[in-house]
């Protein structure tokens, strides 16, 4: 149930007797910059450890054992063209513990401090929070070089997007890290609280009214959000960009970037997600048995939808001399499903792949959340039954229409050749 609140602020409520527990999160979406990226998650770190009641990350996990162990996080989100700066608590149901406190009345006021009253010295954050927030970040950054595969896929949205806000690390980069102020951050801290959309999600034991009441002690004042569409496009590029990493590895890294024009929850949908568990999905799929088990030429072989983007991406660890090889099957698994070279036995795999770990998810209250949140702006809400007809109605003519709109624009290839790298 998705219900508005006042001008730019929204509440879900996912009203259940499912879990022993109750979830809030509180989102902050703003239409996505690159230059917000690292601002965006300095902010999280920050609001994460301190605030002004409780100012040290010791006193501040005090307070949630207090709470009977309730749990809490400030993370960062892109999808498509937004970006979202998330506080999430979650709170046992007292029924449970035989107790007269009032913990999600607590938890409320536990966000509204986090929020509201961060730790400040004048105009700006605590210094030493800052510093040490800033220098964990800073570590963080340049250690993403180490993971070779996390440096491959960088390089693939670096190569694959045109836009800044999609080609850049989620977590921004060093030199806008640097050259971001105290003072600087928190008067864009108070920018997203006064201007950003507001989407307010709760899912547990609890009635519309209370979570009504609830969430009115936010006090969030009515704002005017910038609208952007959700869904991120760009057009097709005609010739393949390739990228190639001369770094001291074990395992040479090829991954692929794909345009696949197709978005969330529309129609072509549900026959992309049955497509991509078909091509690289899942343990039984055409890229795993057909370049890792029989070829032998992969340590491993698979791909992944991004539906908010249009994005379809293939990642293999393969030694650099098959690079060719590899390539040529990865494309012949392709087309085998242009022409709808699937069996039955193979789709009904899919199927069931995806419907039980659609289902599986049910069991998680974060999963819950991130759902409604997306339904919310989207202003749909599919129900279980409806979902999983949708994937049971996927044909072998639906997967071919599918891997036909499938088109090659960018691959980044790390190959261990160490003496290259400065040439």
């Amino acid at each position: 149930m998705h219900i508005s609140l006042n001008s730019g602020v929204s509440l879900s409520l996912i009203s259940t007797k499912q879990f022993k527990t109750t979830r809030i999160a509180v989102d902050l979406i703003a239409p996505l910059k690159s230059e917000a990226l690292t601002k965006h998650l300095l902010l999280a770190s920050i609001l994460e450890n301190s605030s002004q009641k409780y100012p040290s990350q010791k006193i501040l996990s005090e307070e949630l054992a207090r709470m009977y162990g309730a749990g809490f996080g400030v993370s960062t989100e892109r999808k498509g063209n937004i970006h979202a700066l998330s506080f999430n608590l979650e709170c046992v149901n007292e029924r449970f513990l035989g107790t007269a406190d009032q913990l999600l009345e607590q938890g409320i006021d536990f966000l509204k401090e986090i929020i509201f009253k961060p730790l400040l010295a004048g105009k700006h954050f605590d210094s030493k929070t800052f510093n040490r927030q800033r220098q964990v970040l800073a570590d963080y950054i340049s250690s993403a070089k180490d993971d070779r595969q996390l440096f491959a896929t960088l390089e693939l949205n670096n190569i694959f997007f045109k836009d800044d806000g999609q080609a850049c690390p989620s977590f921004g980069d060093i030199e806008s890290l640097n050259k971001i102020t105290n003072e600087e951050l928190y008067k864009y801290y108070l920018e997203c609280i006064n201007n950003d959309q507001v989407e307010i999600i709760i899912s547990g034991d609890i009635t519309v009214e209370k979570a009504k009441t609830l969430v009115s002690n936010f006090n969030f004042s009515d704002r005017q959000p910038k609208k952007v569409p959700l869904f991120y496009t760009q057009p097709p590029q005609k010739k393949v960009k390739e990228r190639i990493h001369h770094l001291e590895i074990s395992q040479a890294k090829l991954n692929l970037g794909y345009s696949l024009p197709v978005y969330f929850q529309e129609n072509k949908y549900y026959a992309a997600l049955v497509f991509n568990d078909l091509f690289g999905g899942q343990p039984l799929s055409k890229l795993f048995v057909n370049v890792r088990e029989k070829a032998s030429l992969a340590y491993y072989a698979s791909s992944s939808y991004d539906s908010f983007r249009g994005f379809l991406a293939v990642k293999t660890g393969i030694e650099a001399q098959n690079k060719n090889q590899v390539l040529q099957i990865v494309n012949q698994q392709l087309e085998e499903l242009k022409k709808g070279h699937v069996t039955g036995k193979e789709i009904e795999t899919a199927k069931r792949s995806l419907i039980n770990s659609y289902l599986s998810q049910l069991d998680h209250q974060g999963v819950l959340l991130s759902r409604a949140l997306f339904n919310g702006l989207l202003n749909k809400e599919l129900q279980e039954n409806e979902w999983i007809k949708r994937i049971e109605s996927v044909t072998v003519a639906d997967i071919a229409e599918i891997a036909k709109m499938v088109h090659l624009e960018a691959i980044s290839f790390l190959d261990g050749e160490v003496k290259n790298e400065n040439n």
